[in-house]
């Protein structure tokens, strides 16, 4: 029968008090001012914004112009219909989308959500299915959107098929 193999102690760290560090101040003096990384902030400050009291967007109406960009999608729809709600940049990229989209696929608005950030904006984001026509085979996409209002009327700035 072997001893166990011990090894050699070691000590471990030795704790000490420190000595008094801090300046010290008479009982009428004020202490002495610290140093702070905290500063008051200056210029605007951000505040949030609550959704407006009256929305001339409703959710319904979001998802009346989604649907008729679904149909123009699907073919359903001639594109020159959705000219005047679209801005330039929304409708080439409805246009370039137009081009690469496979004909024959139904797409199918699942769900929108939407926020305020302003009184003149609204901002989407949408699900949807897409289907092929010959297959079961589905798949499903984002939709982001961007609606601002000029002279109240709403025009789509931003349109995005993720």
């Amino acid at each position: 029968m072997t001893a166990p193999l011990r090894y050699p102690y070691e000590p471990g760290p030795v704790l000490r008090a420190l000595p008094e560090y801090e300046p010290s101040h008479a009982p009428d003096e004020l202490p002495p001012r610290r140093w702070s990384s905290l500063r008051p902030a200056a210029g605007p400050q951000l505040r949030l914004v609550a959704q407006p009291q009256e929305t001339t967007i409703t959710p319904e109406a979001l998802w009346r112009l989604l649907v008729r960009v679904l149909e123009v999608l699907e073919g359903r729809r001639n594109v020159g219909q959705l000219r005047r709600l679209l801005s330039d940049a929304a409708y080439e990229a409805l246009l370039t989308r137009l081009r690469i989209t496979t004909p024959g696929r139904t797409h199918r608005l699942r769900r929108l959500r939407a926020c305020y950030p302003t009184a003149t904006a609204a901002e989407v984001a949408a699900v949807i299915d897409i289907a092929a026509a010959t297959t079961e085979q589905r798949r499903v996409c984002a939709l982001a959107a961007r609606l601002e209002r000029v002279e109240d009327v709403w025009h789509c700035a931003v349109l995005r098929l993720l």
